[in-house]
C-alpha cells in the first residue's frame, strides 16, 4: 500500500490529540455562559426572560473565542506530528541504482516511431540520464545475446558515445533475449546493498515471467518503444512511449518508489514529521489579533521595517537567534543542502556529525560521532572512520553496534565491505614486502616519444578474436571508434561465454 494520502496519514504523537478534549470543553462552557439566558436566568423568571431579550442585529465579526480555539486546535494537531511519508536514514543513498537494458534487435530499426524505434529509445535514455543527474546508472545492450556497455557510473557523459554507437549490426547474434539481459543486469547489481531497478527499453518482451525470475530481487520496468496501436508484445505494466516527458517522469517515480521500499526493508525508515506545515495557518490566525486598538504592535513592526538592511548574512545572526535555536537554523541549512554551514550551526552532536559527513569532512564527523554512545552514533562513527580509511576503527564501531543489535543489516553489510577493503590493503602490503608488487610511488618523470607518432599500434587478426589475449590486445588498440570497440568486445564475449538463446531469438 503506497505511503501517500489518504492511506498513510497518521500521527507520530497521537496522545497530544487528547488535549483537544479540554479545549472543546472550555469552548462549549464559555459559549454557554455567554448566552443571555445563562447570564440572566438566575435573576429573571424564565417565562418573563424570553420576552425581555432583544436580539441584536447580526453583524459579521471576528470572535476572539473561536479565533483562540482555532489556533489551539491547529497547534495541537501540529504537536501530534501528522505524517504521511517516510524519511530515509541520513547515511543511506538517496539515488536509486538503475541498469538500463536497451534492445538492439533488428525490429528496433522500424520507423513507425520517428525517426526509428532505436533512435527514439536512445533519446529517451538520454532524457532519463539527464533527469537522474548524480545517480548511478549502467547500460546493457542485448539482441540474441546480452552485453555490458557501461558499468554503474554517475557520469552520464561517459555513457553517451557508446549509447550513440549502438546498432543491430554490432550484435554478434540477432534475436530478442530480454531474459539474458535481465540475468546479466541482476549479476552486475548483486553487490548492491539493496535491490535496484532493471529497465528494459524494448519494442517487445516475449516472456515477462522469465525476465522477472532472471532479475531476482530487483524491480523490472519496461519502456515500450512502439506506437499506441502496436502494443501487443509488451506487458500490461509497461510504461507507454509519449511525445513529452510523461513517460520519463513515470519511470522516475516507479524507480524511486521501488528503491525506497527496498531501503525500508534493508535499513528501516522513520516517518517524516509534517507538523511544521501547520505553523503557517497558526501564524495567519495570529495576524487577526492586530486589530483596532492594538496599535503598539504595528508601531514595533513599522520600526523594524525601517531598520537598514544588513550588510551580510552574518549581520542577521542576532535576529535569527531571537526566533530559532541553533539546531533549527542548522536544519534549515541542512535541508537546503548547505552542509558546510549546517555543521557549524548545529549544537546537537549527532546532527553536527551528519552535516560534516555530508560535507565530506569525515574527520570532523568522526570526532562528533565519538561522543555519541548510542547504536546510531556507533554506526555513524563506523561510516566516518571507513571514509577516513581507518578500517580497524570502523570495524570496531560496527562490532559495538552488532553487540547491541545483532540483526542490524546495515552494520553487517558495511562491516563486510570494510573487512574486504582491509584484507585487500593487507594483501597488497604483503606483496610489496615480498617484492611481488611495485610500491605506491608516482613516476618521477613522464616523457613522450614523438618518433612513435601516436604510440605503438597493435594489429588484431580476425583469427585471434577468441584467444585469451584478444581482449587485452584490442584494448591496447588506440585509434578505434566506439562502434568498432563495442563490436569487437561483444564478439569476444559471445565466443568466451556462449549464452543459451532459447526460443526468444
Amino acid at each position: 500500500m503506497p505511503d501517500t494520502l489518504p492511506f498513510a496519514l497518521h500521527f507520530l504523537r497521537p496522545l497530544w490529540l487528547m488535549a483537544l478534549i479540554p479545549v472543546a470543553a472550555i469552548v462549549i462552557l464559555i459559549a454557554l455562559r455567554r448566552r443571555p439566558e445563562s447570564r440572566w436566568g438566575d435573576v429573571i423568571a424564565p417565562n418573563l426572560l424570553k420576552h425581555l431579550l432583544v436580539k441584536p442585529e447580526h453583524r459579521w465579526r471576528i470572535d476572539p473565542l473561536y479565533l483562540v480555539a482555532s489556533g489551539l486546535v491547529i497547534g495541537i494537531v501540529a504537536l501530534s506530528g501528522p505524517t504521511w511519508r517516510r524519511e530515509l536514514p541520513p547515511f543511506v543513498e538517496d539515488k536509486a541504482p538503475l541498469m538500463i537494458a536497451l534492445s538492439v534487435a533488428p525490429s528496433m530499426n522500424e520507423s513507425d516511431v520517428a525517426p526509428t524505434r532505436l533512435d527514439r529509445a536512445k533519446q529517451k535514455v538520454r532524457d532519463l540520464l539527464e533527469a537522474r543527474t548524480g545517480a548511478r546508472t549502467g547500460l546493457i545492450a542485448y539482441s540474441g545475446t546480452a552485453h555490458l556497455v557501461m558499468p554503474m557510473t554517475d557520469d552520464r557523459a561517459v555513457i553517451e558515445p557508446f549509447l550513440a554507437a549502438l546498432t543491430p549490426a554490432l550484435m554478434p547474434v540477432q534475436g530478442n533475449n530480454a531474459t539474458a539481459a535481465a540475468a546479466l543486469a541482476a549479476n552486475l547489481m548483486a553487490k548492491e546493498s539493496v535491490a535496484g531497478t532493471i529497465l528494459l527499453v524494448a519494442d517487445s518482451v516475449n516472456d515477462e515471467a522469465a525476465v522477472r525470475r532472471s532479475a531476482g530481487r530487483n524491480n523490472v520496468l519496461v519502456l515500450g518503444m512502439t506506437p499506441p496501436e502496436r502494443q501487443q508484445g509488451l506487458p500490461s505494466t509497461a510504461v507507454r512511449l509519449s511525445v513529452d516527458g510523461a513517460d520519463i517522469r513515470s519511470l522516475e517515480r516507479r524507480i524511486e518508489t521501488s528503491y525506497q521500499s527496498a531501503q525500508s526493508a534493508a535499513f528501516g525508515t522513520r516517518w517524516r514529521d509534517e507538523g511544521y506545515w501547520l505553523v503557517l495557518p497558526v501564524a495567519l490566525l495570529g495576524l487577526l489579533w492586530f486589530r483596532r486598538g492594538v496599535t503598539v504592535a504595528w508601531v514595533i513592526a513599522f520600526i523594524v521595517l525601517q531598520l537598514p538592511a544588513p550588510a551580510s548574512a552574518a549581520d542577521m545572526s542576532w535576529f535569527r537567534n531571537l526566533w530559532l535555536t541553533p539546531d533549527q537554523q542548522g536544519r534549515i541549512a541542512f535541508d537546503r543542502g548547505d552542509y558546510a554551514v549546517a555543521k557549524q550551526l548545529f549544537s546537537d552532536p549527532m546532527w553536527r556529525g551528519i552535516a560534516a559527513y555530508r560535507a565530506y569532512d569525515f574527520l570532523a564527523a568522526a570526532e562528533r560521532f565519538r561522543k555519541i554512545e548510542t547504536p546510531a552514533g556507533r554506526f555513524a562513527l563506523g561510516n566516518a572512520e571507513a571514509q577516513n580509511h581507518a578500517h580497524e576503527k570502523a570495524i570496531k564501531a560496527y562490532d559495538e553496534v552488532l553487540a547491541i543489535q545483532p540483526n542490524n543489516a546495515a552494520a553487517k553489510h558495511n562491516k563486510a565491505v570494510v573487512e574486504a577493503a582491509l584484507e585487500a590493503q593487507e594483501e597488497k602490503r604483503r606483496k610489496q614486502e615480498k617484492g611481488e608488487a611495485p610500491p605506491d610511488e608516482k613516476a618521477d618523470e613522464v616523457r613522450v616519444d614523438r618518433k612513435q607518432k601516436g604510440g605503438k599500434r597493435v594489429k588484431v587478426q580476425a583469427e585471434d578474436l577468441t584467444t585469451p589475449g584478444a581482449a587485452e590486445a584490442w584494448m591496447r588498440e588506440v585509434q578505434t571508434s566506439p562502434a568498432d570497440f563495442l563490436k569487437q568486445k561483444f564478439s569476444i564475449q559471445a565466443a568466451r561465454e556462449p549464452q543459451t538463446l532459447g526460443s526468444q531469438q
